[in-house]
């Protein structure tokens, strides 16, 4: 036992909060929160300490490379109670997320590695990491790209947060307190995880992982639905292995049209149809996987070359460059979305006097409104507005019109005749007007080169009409959207395999 001080604080988390060593440089020290029952952590830390994983820092020169934070020692506080542990000290400002490397964007911001030899070189350091873990058989149980760290000079991998890893200890295990819902087997979206299925637990979500290093970061249970059917989120489509990427397809889900896969090695791709079928015993070993990956890491074996149109894309032998591929697909597709026209908002431009008298056709600069070829139909309202209508003035005056009628037949027709005829006749704008075109424009035409006399509308009730269609009836086209990062690859000074 010897006494120390705590140094400043340098990241709090869930569970507790790490802090500096003045007196021992190379270490940190994790003191867990009062609320969390740190009592409850002892035997935990114990069983830790006592089955260590033969995962040893790594000494390059004067470099020293933390490949797991598994704990050294516990840490008690004055009265000699339970309180943390002490565990190496990682580089933070030498190290990235994981997370980060898998959107080619972000990685490029951030000065990442985005060539195909390096992202292979990180899936086999994680793959070797992950099985001297399970050696000793623990499990990290919620491995997702978020909890792991890797050097950006060497590409050493980093294990975080070891504590809430499925520990075995003397005669009992600890086991993992959560997971990740989008790196979780599908056996284990309906059921419960125990203690038998946590090592295929490991080694599904180690494929996930691996799939998105290799993949431009694309999940393998993402992709494009075949039918309604189809879950929309991923742990559903996990639950309905609905895997689109494997040798022999899937008939509910079709691949994201700029993946990688077809342009994998046939041996990778089926340690990845193992990895997700329906048997989870014959998914891959973490072992398994870095024998694989280790063979297309290593330069000098040449299974990983440089793109001859593009020196800074890489590709394995014998097999198309998937970069040029996808930014080909990405530009073309940018381009087609940015010559489509932009859809305009259907404007009907017509006004006119209760006689008839007046009306201007469309601006030019407007588009027509959308509608239907109906010769004298009136134009489809929005359901949210009601067209301005007159109110007819037959409709107080029946009573008056069925006197004339009795009284005089003749006399009522006339009267009738002239109603209709006159200026007060009950039209909605543009309903049953000859100025209607059949392809839903509003002016004058071969067939009516004058307005038509029973068109009631005066001009700021038809100004009224057009405005309510503006607001209301517009209709836009769908586009693919792809962002212009995406679209056109940042340019970076040719180089060799990464």
């Amino acid at each position: 036992m010897r006494r120390t001080q705590l140094g400043p604080l340098i990241k709090r988390g869930g569970a507790g909060s790490v802090y500096l060593l003045p007196d021992y440089p190379n270490s940190v020290a994790k003191i867990y929160h009062a609320r969390v029952d740190p009592p409850s952590y002892t035997d935990r830390i114990e069983a830790m300490l006592q089955l260590r994983p033969q995962l040893p820092d790594q000494i390059e020169g004067d470099k020293r490379y933390v490949q797991i934070a598994w704990p050294d020692a516990t840490v008690r506080d004055a009265r000699g109670r339970f309180a943390g542990f002490t565990m190496p000290v990682l580089d933070v400002d030498a190290t990235s997320e994981l997370e980060q490397v898998l959107q080619e964007r972000q990685a490029r911001a951030a000065g990442l590695p985005v060539g195909l030899g390096r992202k292979v070189t990180l899936a086999a350091n994680l793959a070797s990491v992950l099985a001297a873990l399970h050696t000793q058989h623990h499990y990290v149980v919620d491995l997702k790209p978020v909890n792991l760290r890797f050097d950006r000079a060497s590409l050493h991998i980093a294990l975080l947060d070891c504590d809430g890893f499925s520990i075995q200890g003397r005669g009992r295990r600890f086991h993992a307190p959560q997971y990740t819902p989008d790196y979780l087997a599908p056996e284990y979206q309906t059921h419960s995880l125990d203690e038998t299925g946590e090592e295929t637990q490991d080694r599904f979500a180690l494929a996930v992982v691996i799939f998105q290093l290799l993949n431009f970061g694309i999940h393998p249970y993402s992709g494009r639905p075949a039918h309604d059917s189809v879950p929309t989120d991923v742990p559903g489509r996990i639950r309905g292995r609905c895997y689109a990427y494997g040798r022999s397809g899937n008939s509910s889900m079709l691949p994201n049209p700029v993946s990688a896969h077809a342009m994998m090695p046939v041996r990778l791709r089926d340690l990845f149809d193992r990895a997700f079928s329906d048997a989870p015993a014959a998914r891959p070993s973490s072992g398994e996987w870095g024998n694989a990956l280790r063979l297309y890491a290593q330069p000098s074996r040449g299974l990983i070359v440089v793109c001859d149109r593009n020196r800074e894309h890489q590709h394995y032998v014998g097999q198309s460059c998937a970069s040029c591929v996808r930014e080909e697909l990405l530009t073309r597709a940018a381009r087609n979305a940015k010559s489509r026209p932009k859809p305009q908002p259907p404007v009907d431009r017509m006004a006119a006097s209760r006689t008839g008298r007046q009306a201007y056709a469309p601006a030019p600069s407007q588009a027509p409104a959308q509608m239907p070829p109906s010769y004298g139909m009136p134009p489809a309202a929005s359901p949210h507005t009601s067209l301005p209508t007159h109110r007819p003035r037959f409709a107080s005056s029946m009573p008056v019109l069925m006197l004339l009628m009795v009284l005089a037949l003749p006399g009522a027709i006339a009267v009738i005749a002239a109603y209709y005829g006159g200026a007060d006749a009950d039209y909605s704008p543009g309903g049953g007007c000859s100025w209607f075109t059949p392809d839903g424009r509003y002016g004058p035409t071969q067939a009516s080169p004058q307005p038509c006399r029973q068109c009631p509308c005066t001009r700021r009730e038809m100004d009224e009409f057009i405005q309510s269609r503006i607001q209301t009836d517009v209709h836009t086209l769908p586009a693919i959207r792809v962002s212009a990062d995406e679209a056109v690859l940042d340019p970076r000074p040719p180089g060799g395999i990464e």
